[in-house]
């Protein structure tokens, strides 16, 4: 495959995984994993970074694609500052621009964007998000949590990210409240796809083609999920550490809440719009399998269907081959395509979501993926 080609598909979707499951966008961002501890209350609803100084790293837990395609499109289009500016005025430097701005500049020149639109959009929830993400203000991330709570309070995400600075600050009855106030919230927000889209139009006025400039979005996208995917697969490990303290204990019924907990977590990974795309759903594989660990493995239980843990995982493992398989394919299929099929490919994604649209253009070329689509 041609090396444009190549830095296309590593953009748009390369595989790399963490701890054996997780999706990595080439973006150069970091994430970071912290462990957390005890204590719990009631039955669960049924319903259902780090430092921004360090942008330029990759945290040590992801497995980074060392090819030149990958370090060259790290940054397909470093849009010049004097149109970033030429965008800024043309949207009055408005919350959407000024986020799109900080995602178009490369590791520390963006912060003043950050910044900017903190000052000037302090309520607004996808600058509050963008900010935790980024943990751009360490030393006030709990002053920015509960900000995203009030402005946010359908949004079951924002109780998620305090659960995780809860358990990762050794205040597990405090974490364990928060992913109880989630679990009845239906709405799971992350603003990935307003990422996107504001990156790519921002591309497009700097004079990307259509196909790079959702290449650079895709990227954008990534610097932002990519660390709040690892705070939510991170709520996981401190509910795993939770319940080892019930298991000895004798208490089941907590741990059998606190598994239903992680679950309703993976779910709104991997459906809606909190599974748009392919590393949601498979973070959203990975906190489900560690939330059926503590489990009597061969217990049917009413939040699981019916099914025992033992079953469940092994669904939960057929899903993650799945989707390797069709990452796989996918390059193959991506090669091969037309440039119209391409385009449509990327409207696909934001329409249908990522594993639609890959679906969808493998079935364009089934002799070249023919483990491809469903």
């Amino acid at each position: 495959m041609k090396s444009w080609g190549v830095k296309v598909i590593m953009g748009l979707a390369a595989v790399v995984l963490i701890g054996g499951v997780v999706l990595h966008f080439y973006n150069r961002r970091p994430t970071q994993l912290a462990e957390a501890a005890p204590v719990i209350l009631q039955k669960a609803d049924s319903a259902s970074s780090k430092n921004f100084g360090a942008r330029g790293q990759t945290a040590a837990s992801s497995k980074e694609i060392e090819t030149p395609a990958a370090k060259e499109a790290a940054n397909p289009l470093a849009v010049a500052r004097e149109k970033i500016e030429e965008y800024l005025r043309l949207h009055n430097r408005d919350s959407a621009s000024l986020l799109a701005a900080f995602h178009a500049t490369d590791a520390g020149q963006g912060i003043d964007y950050l910044k900017e639109a903190a000052t000037t959009f302090p309520g607004d929830p996808h600058v509050q998000l963008t900010v935790l993400a980024q943990d751009a203000f360490p030393e006030d991330r709990r002053k920015w949590l509960d900000a995203f709570k009030a402005s946010s309070p359908s949004n079951s995400l924002a109780n998620y990210l305090s659960a995780r600075d809860y358990f990762k600050n050794n205040q597990p009855e405090a974490a364990l409240k928060e992913l109880l106030e989630a679990s009845g919230k239906g709405q799971f927000a992350n603003y990935a796809m307003e990422t996107y889209l504001g990156a790519a139009e921002l591309s497009r006025f700097g004079g990307a083609s259509p196909l790079m400039a959702n290449t650079t979005a895709m990227s954008a996208m990534a610097g932002n999920l990519l660390p709040e995917l690892a705070n939510l697969k991170g709520i996981a490990q401190g509910i795993l550490e939770v319940q080892k303290q019930y298991l000895n204990s004798g208490d089941a019924a907590s741990v059998e809440n606190l598994s239903q907990m992680g679950t309703g977590l993976a779910n709104r990974l991997t459906s809606g719009d909190g599974g748009r795309f392919v590393i949601s759903q498979l973070v959203g594989i990975a906190t489900e399998t560690i939330a059926m660990r503590s489990l009597d493995q061969n217990t049917s239980y009413e939040f699981l269907g019916g099914k025992t843990p033992a079953e469940r995982l092994e669904e939960l493992k057929a899903q993650k081959l799945a989707v390797r398989a069709l990452s796989v394919n996918f390059s193959s299929a991506f090669g091969n395509a037309t440039e119209a099929e391409r385009d449509t490919y990327t409207e696909r994604v934001k329409i249908y979501g990522e594993v639609a649209a890959m679906q969808w253009l493998q079935q364009q070329h089934p002799a070249n993926s023919t483990q491809g689509g469903q």
